[in-house]
């Protein structure tokens, strides 16, 4: 036999503490019949917190699910505040809500400025997962440009599936035109949905020393979002979200979900006892807490 929830049972040690300090300050607790039914019930009550459980023998669970690769833009221009706190914090949120929430798929996580670098393979780990997700931070910003096609191509490796799930989480890069990635994208099977993390109306970008970014002509850089990167979703049946919007990208992901990766996890069964316990701490409180056993006494007698 063994706990599952064995911190419950640090309140029994305080309880005898309390029991010890009411002696050494004169005060001790009558005993009788009532009083000690109530102090069973409440080691009762603990014991059965505890969660006392019999593991049974391990039984393989076959899961199925799909390969989600999440692309993180980490290029400067994602320090931006149009989203708040900035753009590439509301990624990351975004990252953990949608992990947690769903627990048949496998992630991984690629970061990419003008050259991408896998953070995490392709997992179920969702302890690993959030805690990559913890430190993307603006270190890992050395670039001011932004190339998704790089990014695409390294998603794609990731994955042996045949119709991977890619979600690119950026302001839209820089370039006017993604025809070409998006024919890329299609021709080897990617499913790229778009999470837009920038405002048509854009955003300044701090320099360091408390002032503007400014461009090489001395005006103030605004960087808003790329509304053409869409192309990458409209040619590969990827939806685009507007923001961080967690809901939607579940949707869309549990929508193109294909479940082609089959993989298995040893789970392990418990028989529950917690219920002897409680059982006893409800017939010791009735007890105590009425005068049923004064008047069993007085028949007796």
């Amino acid at each position: 036999m063994t706990v599952l929830y064995g911190l419950w049972l640090w309140l029994l040690p305080f309880f005898s503490l309390y029991l010890l300090y009411r002696r050494k300050t004169g005060t001790p607790p009558r005993w009788n019949a009532r009083s000690v039914l109530l102090a069973v019930s409440i080691v009762c009550i603990v014991a059965a917190l505890a969660r006392p459980v019999i593991p049974q023998e391990p039984v393989d669970i076959e899961r199925r699910g799909s390969d989600v690769v999440f692309a993180v833009d980490v290029s400067r221009s994602m320090q931006a505040s149009d989203i708040a706190p900035n753009r590439l914090e509301a990624a990351k949120r975004l990252l953990a809500s949608v992990v947690r929430s769903d627990e048949e798929e496998r992630f991984g996580v690629v970061a990419f400025t003008t050259n991408p670098i896998i953070l995490s393979p392709l997992t179920r780990d969702d302890e690993l997962l959030l805690h990559l997700f913890s430190g993307i931070d603006t270190s890992m910003i050395l670039t001011h440009g932004t190339q998704i096609g790089s990014a695409l191509k390294l998603s794609r490796k990731l994955s042996r599936s045949q119709h991977p799930i890619v979600v690119l989480m950026t302001d839209g890069g820089d370039e006017q035109n993604y025809a070409r990635e998006a024919s890329w994208a299609r021709e080897n099977g990617l499913i790229v949905n778009v999470v837009l993390l920038a405002t048509a109306a854009g955003s300044t970008l701090g320099a360091g020393d408390g002032k503007l970014l400014r461009d090489e002509a001395g005006g103030i850089v605004v960087t808003a979002r790329n509304g053409a990167i869409t192309a990458l979703a409209d040619a590969t049946g990827g939806v685009v979200v507007d923001g961080p919007d967690a809901q939607a990208l579940l949707e869309a992901i549990r929508a193109q979900a294909q479940k082609e990766v089959v993989s298995k996890t040893k789970i392990v069964l418990y028989r529950e006892l917690f219920y002897y316990p409680l059982t006893l701490a409800l017939l010791t409180a009735m007890l105590g807490m009425t005068d049923l056993i004064s008047r069993i006494r007085r028949r007796r007698a």
